[in-house]
């Protein structure tokens, strides 16, 4: 290389660094601000995640702390927490009002939580299905059965043990063709758990019936 190339190339190189000096003075405080904006928001979510892991903590020593059949203590409990976690403080709550002998009391707690359109129906069907247990006694059989129909339903997500209880229902009052009928379904239904196929068993043998076919 001469030495006229060799200066020029001197000078070209000067020139693009004073460029890229001036370029950096000009956009390096949009680089630093985005950087420290992806640092802020990845601390916000760590810290958030933080805190739910800490709220779900606290939660949760909340309901292991509380006394499951206290009514006073699950009252306490429902005014401590919120969200999911409330429904089944409801349902806590409703359980230690039955145990408690206040079965009206219960059956008006749970459907409170039956009602509440906010939930799905995990929480609303069982809490249907509970409310119809604790009261089936009281409102009769009509009226149990036709709170019950909707979690016969195929896709109802309690529907042996909502089939279960309507064959007791009919069972107490004498039907015993409709009881079995609800138990034989259980019986024969591959989506039963074992529990509840061994419980339908006792309770159609209990009360006269016959082991289906093909049923071990």
């Amino acid at each position: 290389m001469s030495e006229t190339d060799s200066f020029i190339q001197e000078v070209t190189d000067e020139v693009r660094q004073d460029r890229m000096f001036r370029l950096w003075k000009k956009y390096s405080p949009y680089g630093i601000g985005a950087v420290i904006a992806i640092v802020a928001v990845t601390a916000g979510m760590n810290w958030m995640k933080h805190r739910e892991i800490e709220q779900a903590r606290q939660t949760g020593g909340a309901f292991l702390a509380s006394d499951i059949a206290s009514v006073e203590d699950q009252e306490v409990l429902l005014g401590s927490v919120e969200g999911s976690a409330e429904a089944l403080a409801r349902l806590r709550l409703a359980a230690a009002t039955a145990d408690s002998g206040d079965t009206e009391g219960a059956a008006a707690l749970y459907r409170e939580v039956a009602d509440d359109a906010r939930l799905g129906p995990l929480y609303t069907d069982l809490a249907r299905l509970q409310a119809v247990r604790v009261s089936a006694a009281t409102i009769g059989r009509d009226e149990a059965e036709a709170e019950l129909a909707p979690l016969t339903a195929e896709d109802a997500p309690y529907r042996m043990l909502a089939l279960e209880l309507r064959a007791a229902i009919r069972l107490n009052a004498g039907d015993t063709e409709a009881a079995h009928a609800d138990l034989n379904e259980i019986i024969g239904n591959p989506a039963a758990t074992r529990e509840s196929t061994e419980r339908a068993l006792a309770l159609l043998l209990s009360s006269g019936g016959e082991i289906p076919s093909g049923t071990q």
